[in-house]
């Protein structure tokens, strides 16, 4: 039944026509109002010439000549802080170095001006406290761009060949004509890791070529000191990418991708201050003796390899649950060995296949290829790698790209020399200007084990540095939590701080005090004796 006014009760009624009536006002007012609005939006609004700014009246005063350099200065910085925030350390470096380097570069009068002096004041500091952090964190300066290059080879499925495809593959590796010390089994495993090595992954596998050919010499050198296929050579490519610093999701680390147990029962050194996984000489070393040791044990280099990949206990069960000691009837069980291990010995296979003939497949290495050179001094006392790098006329990334295994700034505090690779050919001029350098210059830096019961102002007072230092050295917020045992970083000096000369030349008075005048200066709350000395332009002594 259709609802109308005669269905509804009184009370409705009424509202019913009341609401009728407001709906009927609004409609004849909107029309009344209509041609009005019309005519206002078609009508082009006029407009004054004084609404309009022009360029005299309101721009913005020219930026003064230090307040472009400024803005040029922080624009590196920023650059710089987005590399450090992503761990990217080695190109935040290089940024905050040319922003402090342009701070000294400028002229007089702008060095002169106080937003330019304000400014560096800033700048030093904050790129000196990221460049702290680096150092209390110790292992920052591996990237993260180095990590699991493993992984990004080994654990992705491949589609095996058609017998078509992998004739074409077979063909090619056979009219090579090139010698393996270890035998080359083309089966489809192999053939279709040759393909995907020489087609969509081949900007890999080129990158690690041209990486590892600076270190062909010295490895093959060693293998064959080692008494192991030179072969060996190429199992870097799907290990590491021939990365000093690569670690994986595993936590294995180097060139060679040891874990830190494997690594100490080899003999090499992993501890808060050094990480041999990463040096290259001593871990190709320890590779060769661990894998000779691995074939001595299996008698076929297939399952040694497996056991360098998987372990040797794990290696031992699947050929008990295999009931074979081939390799390859092993891999066809799925739940026995774990894809990555499946997949290492074929991969290998195809990597060694193509580094030893990469022009047949279109890889390019760089030439010519220097093999890595340098020359050894020993350091007999804890040495700032700064200082090291100023006495060998190089930079400090230079030492760290010579000696990958240091994790600290310094090298560590041994009782025995400690061996460190300089530049070649510095090694004459570094020996005499290290020996006439005092040993309390030799470090900027000192490293404190806090022992129970004691409290940062008594270690602040120990080193002659103040708390608030301390604390902002080791990213300390909340003095509660530093608990016996811990390692501090302690800021002793700023002689060979970069970052520290740098701020010296903004904070420091230029005022000149007559000599042998006795100056009375009231000690305040984080004073320490060299910033009192460096004030008025003395020593400590």
């Amino acid at each position: 039944m259709m609802m109308t006014e005669k269905n509804f009760p009184a009370i409705l009624q009424i509202i019913f026509r009341k609401s009728m009536k407001r709906v009927f006002f609004l409609s004849i007012c909107t029309l009344l109002a209509l041609p009005f609005l019309l005519h206002v939006s078609c009508t082009p609004k006029k407009v004054s010439a004084t609404t309009i700014p022009t360029t005299t009246e309101e721009a913005s005063p020219e930026p003064s000549p230090a307040q472009l350099r400024i803005s040029e200065i922080s624009a590196i910085y920023k650059n710089g802080k987005m590399y450090a925030d992503i761990g990217y350390t080695d190109d935040a470096r290089k940024k905050f170095d040319l922003a402090v380097s342009d701070l000294f570069n400028q002229p007089p009068d702008i060095r002169q001006d106080k937003g330019f002096e304000s400014f560096s004041k800033t700048l030093i500091a904050n790129i000196h406290s990221i460049e702290m952090q680096w150092i209390q964190q110790g292992d920052s300066y591996t990237e993260s761009s180095q990590s699991e290059q493993a992984n990004a080879i080994l654990s992705e499925k491949f589609t095996f060949l058609s017998p078509k495809e992998a004739d074409t593959e077979r063909k090619l590796v056979e009219d090579s004509a090139i010698k393996y010390e270890i035998p080359v089994v083309l089966n489809n495993q192999v053939l279709s890791y040759i393909k995907a090595f020489s087609t969509r992954l081949k900007p890999v596998i080129e990158a690690s070529l041209n990486r590892g050919a600076k270190y062909e010499k010295l490895f093959k050198r060693i293998f064959r000191e080692e008494k192991v296929p030179e072969d060996l050579f190429y199992l870097p490519i799907v290990e590491s990418g021939y990365r000093t610093r690569a670690l994986s999701h595993a936590k294995a680390k180097g060139i060679w991708q040891f874990m830190t147990g494997t690594a100490r029962l080899e003999g090499l050194t992993v501890n808060w201050w050094v990480d041999e996984r990463c040096d290259p000489e001593k871990a190709t070393r320890a590779a060769a003796r661990h894998l000779k040791r691995l074939h001595d044990y299996y008698g076929d280099w297939y399952l040694a390899l497996a056991a360098y990949n998987a372990g040797q206990g794990k290696v031992d069960r699947s050929i008990r649950k295999a009931r074979t000691r081939n390799f390859w009837k092993i891999a066809r069980h799925r739940w026995i060995f774990r894809r990555e291990t499946r997949n290492y010995v074929p991969g290998f296979l195809a990597a060694m296949v193509i580094g030893k003939n990469p022009e047949k497949y279109g890889i390019k290495i760089a030439e010519p290829v220097e093999p890595i050179s340098y020359d050894t001094v020993t350091i007999d006392s804890c040495t700032d790698l700064r200082v090291i790098a100023k006495l060998s006329g190089t930079t400090v990334n230079r030492i760290q790209e010579l000696n990958p295994e240091l994790r600290r700034l310094t090298t560590p505090i041994t009782k025995a020399p400690f061996a460190v690779h300089i530049p070649a050919g510095q090694k004459d001029n570094f020996v005499t200007r290290f020996a006439q350098l005092p040993k309390d210059k030799r470090v900027t830096l000192r490293y404190h084990r806090i022992r129970p019961g004691q409290t940062l102002s008594q270690i602040a007072r120990k080193y002659q540095t103040s708390v608030s230092a301390i604390k902002r050295a080791n990213n300390i917020r909340n003095v509660r939590k530093v608990r016996a045992g811990k390692t501090l970083v302690i800021p002793i000096g700023q002689g060979h701080d970069y970052y520290y000369r740098a701020a010296q030349d903004f904070t420091v008075r230029k005022a000149r005090f007559p000599r042998g005048k006795r100056i009375v200066h009231r000690v305040h709350r984080g004073d320490t004796l060299f910033g009192i000395a460096l004030r008025y332009r003395t020593d400590v002594a």
